[in-house]
């Protein structure tokens, strides 16, 4: 009776962790020895829905920003971002920290890569590098996109804004918005209409309306 009562259990919490989707759950069993003691396993499976759920708002993020109507597209972002996010979840989980920061940035470059092969328009695949200090922290190789305009290739609108000093803090709010502070006190914002804020570190602000309009207010220093 008792063993068909432990596989009857098994079998329930088998099924329950089949319709989970990844999430972080403990089984714990309690075994009983011909001796009377008693033994407790506990198990903790990785906590994936979370990176899942990111994944799936940046892509929407980016699909927006790209003005991407293509289901297909989006789902193809979505797993290059959860794949980069259980990736970095392994740097970060290094006991030692020697070389985390290369590793982040090959990761970060490498996932860009994917993201061309997605974003295969080169107006639009220059929109997301633009973006790309707003999606997820450095460190990054500036991507240098290749049109066929004669001009020399300019750096991201973050490289250029955040002049090499790295990002310092990263905020993305409910309405849409994204914030992108960095170390040199330099910030950017972009909201949900497509609009652009923009102050640089000598103090100067620039605005860039939906239509793209610009506006731009010197510093006094």
């Amino acid at each position: 009776m008792k063993s068909k009562l432990l596989l009857l259990a098994t079998a329930a919490t088998v099924a329950f962790a089949s319709c989970s989707q990844e999430k972080k759950t403990e089984v714990t069993e309690t075994t009983t020895t011909p001796a009377g003691t008693t033994e407790t396993t506990t198990t903790t499976t990785i906590d994936s829905a979370s990176y899942r759920t990111s994944a799936d708002q940046l892509a929407n993020q980016v699909a927006a920003d790209l003005r991407a109507t293509d289901e297909a597209t989006k789902a193809r972002l979505q797993q290059i971002y959860y794949s980069r996010g259980r990736a970095l979840r392994d740097i970060e989980a290094r006991p030692d920290t020697t070389g985390r920061y290369a590793a982040v940035r090959d990761l970060n470059d490498m996932t860009t890569r994917e993201v061309k092969t997605v974003v295969t328009d080169p107006t639009a695949y220059r929109t997301y590098t633009d973006n790309q200090g707003n999606y997820y922290a450095g460190p990054y190789t500036t991507t240098v996109v290749t049109t066929t305009s004669t001009s020399a290739a300019r750096p991201s609108l973050g490289a250029r804004v955040g002049q090499g000093s790295g990002v310092k803090k990263l905020e993305h709010e409910n309405d849409g918005d994204h914030k992108v502070k960095y170390e040199n006190g330099a910030k950017i914002k972009r909201e949900s209409d497509g609009s652009v804020k923009i102050k640089r570190a000598d103090g100067t602000k620039i605005k860039i309306d939906e239509d793209g309009h610009k506006t731009v207010k010197k510093g006094l220093f």
